[in-house]
């Protein structure tokens, strides 16, 4: 199906279409309106940040990112998204914003800062003693009734309680595949511990699908939409991969 937003044509039909995942080809706020109302149970989303990012350390140099300008208001469309697809009471996940940032715009309640440890020292400014190792991002609960996100309500989470630090190593530079990429081990304890198996893990800004490979992996769904086809092709071979793994547990 094909459909027209602000006179242009937007394809919704999946780009990859399997037994656990679908990628969408696209802008996100074009695509989602035509996704299932109230249809996925968890939301991860690691939008541009604002930083003009570029790699300088690669013989081969990343473009770019879109919507990487600063001029795009990422809470606010991540909070027309929620209030699109997500159920009521169900968890949110936001790196690169602090939940004073995303709380109001996304309708959480019960917000939290949370930090991925790296394992690893980045480059960052090389002319400073203290290299980053790690990134904040925001948890909290999406709750459209401003009365209960004042007293916290959400779902119980699947797993029990976590600490605030999350540990994984970093991409090493000569596998990174995106800019902005995100190990898979800091991932599926998120989906694990915010879903349930059979549950729809949602991941509107995907790059190379990290998300989606953590969601099947755990047994779970995934939708999932990446603006740039480049990433979306690389992102279909490991959700590929991931599909024909989880099928050969799940035959074990």
């Amino acid at each position: 199906m094909t459909t027209t937003v602000d006179d242009r044509s937007v394809a919704v039909t999946p780009y990859y279409q399997g037994k656990r995942a679908t990628l969408y080809v696209g802008d996100c706020r074009d695509i989602a309106p035509h996704l299932p109302a109230r249809s996925v149970d968890l939301m991860i989303a690691d939008p541009p940040y604002g930083v003009q990012w570029r790699s300088g350390r690669r013989t081969e140099r990343f473009d770019a990112m879109d919507g990487d300008d600063g001029t795009v208001d990422w809470p606010q469309i991540l909070g027309g998204l929620v209030r699109t697809v997500l159920r009521n009471h169900r968890h949110v996940y936001v790196f690169g914003y602090a939940p004073d940032q995303v709380a109001a715009p996304l309708n959480l309640g019960g917000t939290a800062e949370l930090i991925w440890d790296k394992e690893h020292i980045g480059p960052g400014n090389l002319e400073l003693p203290w290299g980053p190792e790690h990134e904040r991002f925001t948890f909290g609960i999406y709750e459209w009734s401003a009365r209960n996100r004042e007293k916290g309500s959400g779902r119980l989470a699947a797993r029990l309680r976590q600490g605030s630090v999350v540990r994984a190593a970093r991409p090493n530079s000569g596998q990174v595949r995106h800019p902005d990429e995100k190990p898979v081990p800091l991932l599926r304890p998120l989906v694990e511990t915010s879903s349930l198996p059979g549950e729809t893990v949602f991941d509107p800004t995907a790059g190379v699908c990290s998300t989606g490979v953590a969601a099947v992996l755990a047994g779970r769904r995934t939708v999932l939409i990446e603006s740039d086809i480049r990433y979306a092709d690389i992102g279909v071979e490991r959700l590929q991969e991931a599909e024909r793994l989880a099928e050969r547990m799940e035959a074990a």
